[in-house]
């Protein structure tokens, strides 16, 4: 296959990925639960060309970055940044452009939080972000996440009160941690599925373990017994009662 053809079949995949994977949908259950959602790749199409990046990774591991930029940037260099918090663009990345404009770039993540990942030419790469005529590609947001070891409760507790003075119900959904305030927003990632809720009490009681999940919250992960999950604490903490 032809770098050029290699390119179309790119785009033509984006096409598909915009259709079966809209924008991950967001719920609020009446128990606890902030938002659930997927963390596969959505095309990011910008002036300079188009961005695909999962949107989940954990610290450490490889991202892959790929996309398009417009043909007349073919083989070119192209950078891929990181927005931080302050609003500077930081490089993670380098790759080259084929024929058809199509790169694919790999980023060993380094820093957890949530970042906004662009990638443009050289021609940009040195510009300030307040450069707004420079071509890029769309913006994509990315979540790193710090790993640790999880398991889940609720059979034997349904009915108690947790540390943190919430029902423990089958279907509450939240998280239990050793020390992080009661009402803490902690968003779990776990094999591409994400889900935001709040910590509800304490534990795990087990050494080397870091998070214990309600019952609800990893039937939504789809996490069974003790495993190795994402997790990023949120600016912003509830109520412990909520």
């Amino acid at each position: 296959m032809s770098r050029t053809t290699f390119a179309s079949a790119l785009a033509l995949l984006w096409t598909f990925a915009s259709a079966l994977h809209p924008v991950s949908a967001s719920a609020r259950p009446s128990d606890g639960g902030l938002q659930y959602g997927s963390t596969d790749a959505i095309p990011a199409p910008g002036e300079g060309g188009t961005l695909l990046v999962r949107t989940a990774v954990i610290l450490g591991r490889t991202l892959r970055v790929q996309g398009t930029m417009a043909h007349d940037l073919a083989g070119r260099p192209v950078a891929v940044q990181r927005q931080e918090q302050d609003g500077d663009w930081v490089l993670t990345a380098t790759t080259m452009t084929t024929e058809g404009g199509a790169f694919d770039a790999r980023w060993i993540t380094d820093h957890i939080g949530r970042f906004a990942l662009r990638a443009l030419t050289p021609a940009a790469a040195g510009a300030s972000a307040s450069a707004a005529a420079a071509p890029t590609t769309g913006q994509t947001p990315v979540t790193v996440y710090r790993q640790g070891l999880a398991s889940f409760y609720g059979p034997g507790f349904f009915g108690a009160r947790t540390a943190c003075g919430r029902i423990l119900r089958k279907a509450t959904l939240g998280v239990a941690h050793p020390a992080l305030p009661c009402g803490t927003v902690v968003n779990l990632y776990y094999k591409g599925r994400t889900v935001t809720v709040p910590v509800i009490d304490r534990g795990p009681f087990h050494p080397g373990r870091i998070w214990d999940l309600t019952e609800a919250t990893a039937a939504l992960l789809r996490f069974t017994g003790t495993g190795t999950i994402g997790a990023l604490r949120m600016p912003r903490a509830l109520p412990a009662g909520t």
